[in-house]
């Protein structure tokens, strides 16, 4: 495997050649093309250095930005998902100590599988959330799943709806409950209010709990909101 420096100097050199070649590539270049940048994306996701893998994250926002990470493209979910498990289900030890939590890289990793769309990334969401404990990467996860299109089983409702179930009552996170309501707002909508009964459930939750005002107040009136739905 060549190192991140090599394969910009090929994706720099690349991008001359089939820029002289012809002002209209092909769909050929662009699938080449495509292929570099994932796998200097890729060497960037596999080194230790927190600021690289970051840098992975910064190249697959250009990508998802210029359209070329979509839904269909696997290879980036992949990556995204291996991202996202950074200091959660993938660890590195050094003397007993973690050396990989990075929670922005996880976060990063959630907004962009957001974006992305799809099934498959839903299923990194829903990873995702199941396994976090940092509700700043939680909350996250919870409002892209909030911005795919939700799975016929309503997984993704139990998914959101246990998240809330674990907050804790005395100091719960306001920011994690304004990211489900938002996220159950949009599946609500999407569904024309058939949800899970845990969607109501975590809503009343919030409605009744150690919250700001606001964000209780929000939770009602999306209790409210699905009574309109029959």
């Amino acid at each position: 495997m060549k190192n991140a420096g090599a394969w910009l100097a090929i994706l720099f050199l690349g991008g001359l050649v089939w820029g002289q070649s012809s002002s209209n590539p092909t769909v050929e270049d662009i699938y080449l093309r495509t292929t570099v940048e994932v796998q200097v994306i890729r060497s960037l996701v596999q080194n230790p250095s927190r600021d690289q893998k970051m840098k992975a994250l910064d190249y697959i926002a250009n990508m998802v930005e210029e359209g070329k990470a979509g839904e269909d493209n696997v290879q980036i979910i992949q990556l995204l998902d291996e991202l996202g498990a950074e200091g959660t289900s993938r660890r590195v030890y050094e003397d007993g100590r973690i050396m990989n939590d990075f929670p922005e890289v996880r976060r990063r990793a959630a907004e962009l599988l957001g974006l992305i769309g799809g099934p498959r990334a839903r299923d990194a969401l829903i990873d995702i959330a199941n396994r976090e404990r940092e509700t700043m990467v939680s909350a996250e996860a919870i409002y892209s799943l909030g911005q795919v299109q939700p799975d016929d089983a309503g997984l993704v409702d139990t998914v959101i709806a246990e998240v809330i179930r674990r907050q804790d009552v005395v100091r719960p996170d306001n920011n994690l409950a304004f990211a489900a309501i938002m996220a159950l707002e949009n599946i609500g909508k999407a569904r024309k209010g058939q949800v899970k009964p845990e969607v109501f459930n975590a809503l009343l939750q919030i409605a009744q709990g150690n919250y700001i005002r606001a964000v209780r107040n929000r939770a009602a009136k999306l209790l409210d909101d699905f009574r309109k739905f029959n």
